[in-house]
């Protein structure tokens, strides 16, 4: 920092952002699974909207100007994860750019802290998806095929809903088996189901890549003998290999879940993240340790699957073991 002769401070010139090939920048962005890409691009136009009335630099911003930004967007009613997502976007921008992120600074770091406790203290909790658990999948199987409303109010006829079925009804049981992310399961394609080998009916389902698994190193995943038999149900007989599974987008299948959820009278809260969060739960009641869910749903935490099956932990914890009421292992 300079000083002026009269001894006040003279702020230092605004960064220049660094241009970066477009090449590069495409590499860059090739780095990230294209749902992140595309979220942190609404986000950073989100911060740059906010910036520009008031004139302030959104690329090489002052960390005092992301808290505030951070601070008005918590008082906007935007959960603490939502908050710490802008971050993220940010910084991203930032790193693209070639800058250094306003992020790292003590002051927006301390910001996010504060607000999460302030949350806390509120009594306000992060939203969690509702848990497509082994009920619930149940509950939509046996109402699949009745007949519903379009947004316009038509009704669909026998054999629509039977067609819209079949679909939902296979994609709950492929997102629960292999614990699978609304983006994961719109790029299935038909390369990607197998059955297991000869004479079995189970299957295996190669994942290409995934959000914690961005330099394509892909899994392969366990397929039941159900869900094997409803995805037969709805391949059509000429599908190419590259043929799309589902045909449907991230957002459509989150819609579609959630759908199928009211019409089962599950009630609200179902989204593409629910059958993750299911099957966490129905694998933490049959015994499954941490270290087991973070494998089977690709966790490279343990933040996440932890704070989802917390109810079962507890019936299997070392008070209940001391009661001699801890919860059966296994079904």
């Amino acid at each position: 920092m300079v000083r002026t002769a009269s001894g006040v401070p003279e702020l230092s010139p605004h960064p220049a952002p660094r241009v970066l090939p477009s090449d590069v920048l495409a590499a860059v962005a090739d780095s990230r699974a294209p749902n992140t890409v595309r979220v942190q691009r609404g986000q950073w136009r989100r911060f740059e909207d906010w910036c520009r009335p008031r004139q302030l630099h959104s690329l090489g911003a002052a960390p005092a100007d992301v808290a505030a930004y951070l601070v008005e967007a918590s008082e906007a009613g935007r959960a603490v994860a939502t908050i710490r997502s802008y971050a993220a976007s940010i910084a991203a921008a930032h790193a693209a750019a070639g800058l250094p992120s306003p992020t790292a600074d003590e002051v927006v770091k301390r910001t996010i802290a504060g607000l999460a406790r302030r949350a806390v203290r509120h009594g306000v909790r992060q939203r969690q998806a509702a848990a497509l658990t082994a009920e619930a999948l149940a509950a939509i199987v046996a109402t699949a095929t009745i007949p519903r409303r379009s947004r316009g109010g038509a009704l669909e006829t026998p054999e629509g809903a039977a067609l819209r079925a079949a679909v939902d009804v296979a994609l709950v049981h492929v997102m629960r088996d292999a614990l699978l992310r609304r983006s994961e399961a719109a790029a299935l394609t038909w390369a990607d189901v197998e059955h297991a080998g000869a004479g079995s009916s189970s299957g295996r389902l190669t994942l290409r890549s995934s959000k914690t698994d961005q330099e394509g190193g892909g899994a392969v995943l366990y397929l039941s003998q159900a869900t094997m038999a409803r995805l037969e149900a709805i391949r059509p007989e000429d599908a190419s290999s590259a043929a799309s599974v589902f045909r449907l987008g991230p957002q459509q299948l989150a819609r579609r879940l959630a759908a199928a959820a009211r019409a089962a009278g599950l009630g609200e809260g179902f989204t593409g993240h629910s059958a993750r969060v299911g099957m966490a739960r129905d694998l933490a009641a049959a015994g499954a340790e941490l270290p087991e869910l973070m494998q089977a749903g690709r966790w490279a935490s343990s933040q996440m699957p932890a704070r989802y099956t917390r109810r079962e932990s507890a019936s299997r914890s070392a008070v209940a073991r001391y009661y001699g009421e801890t919860a059966p292992r296994g079904r």
